[in-house]
């Protein structure tokens, strides 16, 4: 298996994809290896604290309008005449709170490198965004998504996905915020999140992201595929790119998400599908129409007490059902009369990156190199620091809209 992974590898590593870089410089604020991350989303209020000395500007113009030594917890909010921070009320719509030096910012007891931003987002709705430095955007999230503990090998390909999907999800400037702080985009924790060995894992890979034919790949991942990783194009039909078809995978044995069983009430089931709008009575039995190649649900076919039909994909019938309830598609069903049992293999979507598999990977001895080959096939490893200056034109066609990341 190692002799065929280092062959692969060896074909599809190389070569330098300028227009990768160029495409997300386009895209907005990542010439300045700054990342937008929404930390707050459109909430009435919210609770602010900073250590240390601070600047505070009006980012629409970039004038200073108050400054500071120290804001003891204090609550931010809207109010007609601007925004409420501390004991002064600011008369603009996007408020930047700069640290001076060392100092840290704490937002709803959360403390965060970088700036905070605050963003009047309706007339009594306020979003706070961190913009932070991209590698310590990466250090603020791989903490949540792998342990700290794993083999370095599979730590350094995790940050190499978690750094790649977060320039893919580059927005354009007008928008507030490029990605938020949960699994919509990638679980981000801030400086309090940070940990020894993720943190080198970030720096021995500084700068390095996957690209396919010149722009950047969507990187995403999982926790466990349970045999098999699934083809893009079977969750999301315009995603279809060689780096992202399934791949057997016998890797990820170990994973304590390996097999899994859930049972549920068939009224609980009627009333989650009523609830997103699919009429249905009392439930009688819930069939498998057709597997994909990598073994998941397809379709599903749903029939009711009273001889009603209802067909739906597995995609859309895991999001009704919840994708932490029901840990993937790939699952067998057995009725029990009121009740339904599931009982699957993996936990997520199963697109791209095991990161149970990476683990296992690492621990036969391949290097984080050897494991994006294997998982994202095709792609190119690169860095884009020196791409960062670079302004080349770039079509429209080449910008790929992000698509939101639940696993």
């Amino acid at each position: 298996m190692k002799k065929v992974l280092f062959i692969f590898l060896v074909v599809v590593a190389c070569g330098i994809a300028v227009a990768a870089i160029a495409q997300v410089t386009q895209k907005g604020n990542l010439s300045s290896e700054m990342i937008r991350v929404a930390i707050v989303r459109d909430a009435r209020e919210a609770y602010l604290s900073i250590e240390g000395q601070y600047r505070l500007r009006d980012a629409n113009t970039g004038k200073v309008v108050g400054q500071g030594l120290r804001l003891v917890r204090s609550r931010i909010r809207l109010l007609e005449k601007g925004i409420l921070a501390g004991l002064d009320v600011y008369p603009v719509a996007r408020l930047i709170i700069e640290p001076v030096r060392d100092a840290s910012i704490i937002v709803n007891n959360h403390r965060f490198r970088g700036t905070v931003t605050l963003v009047r987002t309706g007339p009594h709705h306020i979003t706070v965004v961190n913009g932070i430095n991209l590698e310590d955007y990466v250090k603020g999230v791989l903490f949540h998504e792998v342990s700290n503990h794993w083999p370095m090998e599979a730590l350094k390909a995790q940050a190499v996905a978690t750094r790649t999907y977060a320039l893919y999800s580059v927005n354009p400037a007008s928008k507030d915020y490029d990605v938020t702080n949960d699994i919509y985009s990638q679980v981000y924790g801030g400086r309090e999140s940070e940990r020894y060995r993720t943190g080198l894992a970030v720096d021995r890979t500084a700068g390095e992201i996957l690209v396919y034919q010149g722009k950047v790949l969507p990187t995403y991942f999982h926790a466990t595929c349970g045999g098999m990783t699934e083809d893009a194009k079977e969750l999301w039909p315009k995603i279809d790119l060689s780096p992202l078809r399934g791949v057997p995978c016998m890797f990820c044995q170990d994973s304590p998400h390996m097999h899994w069983k859930k049972n549920f009430r068939l009224r609980d089931i009627q009333l989650v599908l009523n609830k997103h709008g699919y009429k249905m009575g009392l439930m009688k039995d819930i069939g498998i129409v057709e597997r994909d190649r990598s073994d998941r649900i397809k379709t599903l076919k749903i029939t009711s007490r009273d001889g009603q039909e209802l067909t739906i994909s597995g995609k859309d019938f895991r999001d009704i059902v919840g994708p932490n309830a029901l840990k993937s598609n790939n699952y067998e069903i057995s009725m029990q009369g009121y009740y339904v049992d599931f009982v699957g293999k993996g936990w997520g979507h199963g697109v791209g990156l095991c990161q149970w598999g990476a683990r296992g990977m690492a621990l036969q001895q391949f290097t984080y190199k050897q494991i994006l080959a294997y998982y994202y096939p095709g792609s190119q490893l690169m860095d884009y620091h020196d791409l960062l200056k670079s302004a080349l034109p770039v079509k429209e066609e080449n910008s790929a809209k992000p698509v939101t990341q639940v696993k």
